[in-house]
């Protein structure tokens, strides 16, 4: 995650314990607590898509080659036993699709041409599986080769899968980084001056909106003495 929204993110829970550390002295103004509320809810909701985002895997759960190698070897064991029964059986359509299929022909086809052959394979040999059991096919075979295809187009598909869950996971925390933002801003900063008589509460709550980021450990925002401000 970006370690200016991390930053952004920490700060804002530092506001919400501040005001929850509080709530009984603005417990008599019904607005502060409508967005105390709010603010609680934004903040819970921005760490579980933290956390999910920290979850999601940098990488893919198999790997690529073995994966294919495993295909492609129960994919050649198939497409033997149906070039031998469609030489036998004088099937031209299933000669013509099996003749040319060796170890160096599967190597040679591209990730999306090998997932298409196989998938062709298994449905040309799926309905023929009480002829080509004489010839060596079996049930066990047409499952290896069924499971051995969803996992390869498993392990072709998910890499944009987790990018594309990746980037909406963040812009979805961005967007509520923003929300908290903006509450903070517009609604609970200037609502925070009706207590400005209570020195402890107003100076904890503005020494906690300080945002320090991480990678400077830099103030963006350091307010020393809030009844001393000049005006830029």
């Amino acid at each position: 995650m970006d370690k200016s929204i991390a930053a952004r993110s920490n700060a804002f829970q530092q506001v919400q314990i501040n005001l929850s550390n509080n709530q009984a002295k603005f417990a008599h103004i019904p607005a502060m607590g409508k967005m105390f509320t709010s603010l609680t809810s934004l903040i819970g909701e921005t760490n579980e898509l933290i956390d999910k985002a920290e979850n999601i895997p940098s990488k893919t759960s198999g790997n690529k080659n073995l994966v294919r190698s495993a295909l492609s070897s129960v994919a050649l064991k198939a497409s033997n036993i149906l070039k031998v029964y469609s030489f036998i059986s004088k099937e031209e359509n299933l000669s013509n699709f099996v003749d040319s299929i060796n170890n160096s022909f599967l190597t040679k086809l591209r990730e999306k041409e090998l997932l298409s052959f196989c998938k062709n394979l298994l449905e040309r040999i799926t309905p023929l599986k009480t002829e080509l059991a004489d010839y060596g096919l079996n049930e066990e075979m047409i499952t290896e080769l069924s499971t051995k295809i969803t996992d390869y187009e498993k392990v072709l598909t998910e890499p944009r899968q987790l990018i594309n869950e990746r980037k909406t996971t963040n812009e979805l925390i961005e967007d509520n980084i923003d929300q908290i933002q903006s509450l903070i801003s517009n609604q609970i900063d200037p609502m925070m001056e009706l207590f400005m008589d209570d020195k402890e509460f107003y100076l904890s709550y503005k020494s906690a909106r300080m945002i320090v980021d991480p990678a400077t450990r830099k103030k963006i925002e350091e307010i020393e003495n809030p009844e001393e401000q000049t005006e830029e």
